[in-house]
């Protein structure tokens, strides 16, 4: 489900050794804010406040404890969201031009998840005011990404992420099998990885396909 080799590099002379294998290594600059070890969902986001905004939190917080990275990577310390404007292009199919930051102009009503096939998750939250959406936030989870050749992690806690792009769209899905509704599909999403300045061996920015999808609980999926 996830081709992670879309590269945008800077040295010529490490292309042959940044073949990159399973989920990789995150650091501290990733955040919905640039505040480092943030997450949006928080009792401290006028967003999430009522008796639906506890429950999303609290399930965000259980999906990550129990969702384990692969081959022995971590989850990043920081999530990392944007947020679009409106936002629906059909009727089960949200996409725009996505933005770095959180939208909390409203009152988050709904939440879909998604999973990739390396345990990153994608939490999708519908932003309204009264009975008009506002726009939508997509905020991921990534795991550490190693690269091979003893060369520091293309995904880790030092590295900043940006620049989301949902080409196809997410595709979502109300069935509330896991007890939240999920993201049908999420195809070829994109983001890149910033070279961490403070690393000299750091590698040069990557651009990053991900692909998510509903996740499998309750005999479901």
């Amino acid at each position: 489900m996830k081709s992670r080799l879309n590269y945008t590099l800077h040295f010529c002379l490490l292309v042959s050794a940044l073949m990159l294998a399973s989920c990789g290594k995150k650091e501290n600059k990733v955040s919905s804010n640039g505040v480092s070890g943030s997450s949006p969902f928080t009792m401290d986001n006028p967003a999430l406040s009522g008796s639906v905004g506890s429950t999303i939190i609290n399930q965000v917080s259980s999906i990550k404890s129990n969702v384990a990275c692969l081959n022995g990577g971590y989850r990043l310390t920081n999530d990392v969201s944007f947020y679009v404007n409106g936002g629906y292009k059909s009727g089960t199919t949200i996409g725009g031009n996505w933005v770095g930051g959180f939208l909390s102009s409203g009152t988050i009503s709904k939440m879909w998840v998604g999973v990739s096939a390396y345990r990153d998750l994608m939490f999708v939250t519908q932003v309204a005011n009264g009975s008009t959406v506002v726009g939508f936030n997509v905020t991921i989870s990534f795991c550490e990404m190693k690269s091979s050749y003893g060369l520091p992690s293309i995904i880790s806690n030092e590295r900043a992420l940006d620049t989301f792009q949902a080409p196809y769209g997410i595709i979502v899905d109300s069935n509330t099998y896991c007890g939240y509704s999920v993201v049908d599909l999420a195809q070829n999403t994109s983001i890149i990885s910033r070279r961490a300045s403070s690393n000299p061996y750091s590698p040069p920015d990557a651009q990053i396909p991900t692909s998510f999808t509903k996740p499998t609980c309750n005999g479901q999926f």
